[in-house]
C-alpha cells in the first residue's frame, strides 16, 4: 500500500513539474508576431502612504529589423539629470541575446554574448575597465528581454512557464537565474484614453532579484500597460503614458496653422452678451443658461475669448471627441501640443464686452467664451385669499398678490463658427447663443 502511494506521489509531482514550461530561445511557443513594436513611454513610480510619487520616465523603442530584435530604453530621473541607458540586441526568430550595452552613472558594460560572453566592466572612479569573459552551457535569455518573452507566449488562464536568464547586475553575473511565471489570469486595465482593455495579469518572480511583479499584458495587441513591482517592502509600478496613441487621420500643418493667425491681415470684431430669453408668459420658466434675452448682460470686462483655426485636424478632434464620449470609462482627447500653440486668445477690452481678433488670413475659425453672470427677475405671487360679502350674500373671492424681485446665478458657454472671405476683411460678430 506504501509503495503505491509513493508511486502516486511521484506520478503527481512529475506532472505539477511538467505544468511548469521551461522556455527556451527559439522555442515553438514563441510567437514573435505578438511583439508590439515602436516607441512607448512609462512613468516609473513609487508607492509611499497609499499615494504614488512619479520618479523616473522610463522610454523604449523596438525594432524588428535586419534580421535582430533591436531595444533602446532611457530611465530619465525627474528630481535629476540622471540618466540610464541600454542597448540590447538578439536574433530576431529566437530572441537569443546578441549584444548589450548598459550605461548607468556609476557603472558601464559592453557584453558580446555567444559560446563565451566578454567584455569590459567600467566602474565610476576607476582608471581602467575590468574585462568580462566567461562560459555558460546551458541556454538562456538577457534579462531585459524577458518581458518580450512573456508578450510573445500563447499565454491562457493557469499558464506556467520558466525562463532562463542572464542578469549581469545581480549578485553572481555569471550564472543563469529564472523567471518564474506563476500565474496567469484575466483582468481588466482601465485607460483613461481609450477605455477598458481585457489584459492577461501575469505574476512572476525574479530569481535574481528576489522582487514580484505583475504585468498587465493586452490579450488583443499583447502591449503592456502596466507592472506592479514588490521589492522589499517598496512598492513601485510603471504606467503607460500612451504617447503612442494617436486616432487622428488628418496630419497636423503647424507652420500652416500659424500662418492663419499670424501672416494676414483680416480682423474679427465682436461683442458677447447674455439675455433672458422667458417670455413673460409663464412665470415658473426659470432657466439657468439664460441667453438670447431681453436685456443684454455684457460679458465681463476681461473674460477670454478663443479663436481656434477650424482646419480639417481641429473638426477631426471635435468628432473623435464625440466617439469618445460613448466609450466606457474613457475621458476626452486632449489637442496635441502643436495644435494647443495654434489656439490664441484675446480679452474682453471694456464694459461693452468687446473684442477683437486681429492678422487673421482667410479661412474659417472658432470662437468661444465663457463667463458667469447674474439673472434677475422679478414675477408676481398669490399672498393671500378673502372672502367678499355685500349685506351678508357671498360675492366672490378677492386673491391678493404682489411682487418678487429674484437673483440667480448662471454660467454661459458661447461658440460660433465664422469664415473670413478675403484678406484685409473686416468680420463683426456678436457672440451669443
Amino acid at each position: 500500500m506504501k509503495h503505491i502511494l509513493f508511486i502516486c506521489i511521484i506520478y503527481m509531482f512529475s506532472i505539477s513539474v511538467k505544468s511548469q514550461s521551461k522556455i527556451l530561445p527559439g522555442d515553438k511557443s514563441l510567437n514573435m508576431s505578438l511583439i508590439k513594436t515602436g516607441k512607448f513611454t512609462m512613468g516609473y513610480n513609487v508607492v509611499q502612504d497609499g499615494k504614488a510619487t512619479e520618479i523616473c520616465i522610463y522610454e523604449t523603442e523596438l525594432n524588428l529589423s535586419n534580421q535582430k530584435f533591436n531595444l533602446k530604453t532611457s530611465l530619465n530621473f525627474i528630481s535629476s539629470d540622471l540618466q540610464w541607458k541600454e542597448d540590447i540586441v538578439a536574433d530576431i526568430k529566437t530572441l537569443k541575446p546578441i549584444r548589450r550595452i548598459s550605461e548607468r552613472d556609476t557603472r558601464s558594460f559592453t557584453i558580446n554574448f555567444s559560446d563565451n560572453v566578454t567584455g569590459e566592466l567600467t566602474t565610476k572612479g576607476k582608471p581602467k575597465g575590468k574585462p568580462i569573459k566567461f562560459s555558460i552551457t546551458e541556454e538562456y535569455f538577457d534579462i531585459a528581454t524577458y518581458p518580450y518573452v512573456l508578450a510573445a507566449l500563447p499565454l491562457t488562464t493557469g499558464y506556467k512557464a520558466t525562463i532562463p536568464v542572464l542578469d549581469y547586475d545581480a549578485k553572481e553575473p555569471t550564472r543563469v537565474y529564472h523567471v518564474l511565471v506563476n500565474e496567469v489570469k484575466s483582468h481588466i486595465f482601465r485607460s483613461d484614453l481609450t477605455g477598458d482593455h481585457n489584459v492577461w495579469k501575469v505574476a512572476v518572480f525574479e530569481e535574481s532579484s528576489k522582487n514580484i511583479f505583475n504585468y498587465y499584458i493586452d490579450k488583443e495587441t499583447r502591449k503592456i500597460w502596466r507592472v506592479d513591482i514588490s521589492a522589499n517592502r517598496t512598492v513601485l509600478f510603471l504606467l503607460d503614458k500612451e504617447t503612442d496613441f494617436n486616432p487622428f487621420k488628418n496630419k497636423f500643418d503647424k507652420e500652416e496653422t500659424l500662418r492663419m493667425i499670424k501672416q494676414g491681415s483680416s480682423t474679427i470684431l465682436g461683442e458677447t452678451f447674455a439675455r433672458d430669453d422667458r417670455s413673460g408668459k409663464d412665470d415658473k420658466l426659470i432657466r439657468i443658461d439664460i441667453l438670447n434675452v431681453n436685456k443684454k448682460q455684457f460679458v465681463p470686462k476681461g473674460t477670454k475669448v478663443l479663436l481656434m483655426p477650424y482646419t480639417a485636424f481641429y473638426k477631426e478632434w471635435f468628432d473623435i471627441n464625440k466617439k469618445q464620449a460613448k466609450v466606457k470609462n474613457a475621458k476626452p482627447i486632449p489637442l496635441p501640443n502643436d495644435a494647443r500653440e495654434c489656439i490664441v486668445f484675446t480679452e474682453v477690452y471694456n464694459d461693452d464686452g468687446n473684442f477683437e481678433f486681429t492678422n487673421l488670413m482667410p479661412g474659417e475659425y472658432l470662437l468661444f467664451t465663457s463667463f458667469n453672470y447674474q439673472d434677475f427677475f422679478s414675477k408676481s405671487e398669490v399672498v393671500g385669499k378673502a372672502n367678499v360679502y355685500a349685506n351678508g350674500h357671498y360675492q366672490g373671492t378677492e386673491v391678493y398678490t404682489d411682487m418678487f424681485g429674484y437673483t440667480q446665478q448662471g454660467n454661459a458657454n458661447y461658440q460660433k463658427n465664422v469664415s473670413i472671405k478675403k484678406n484685409g476683411e473686416t468680420l463683426k460678430v456678436k457672440l451669443k447663443r
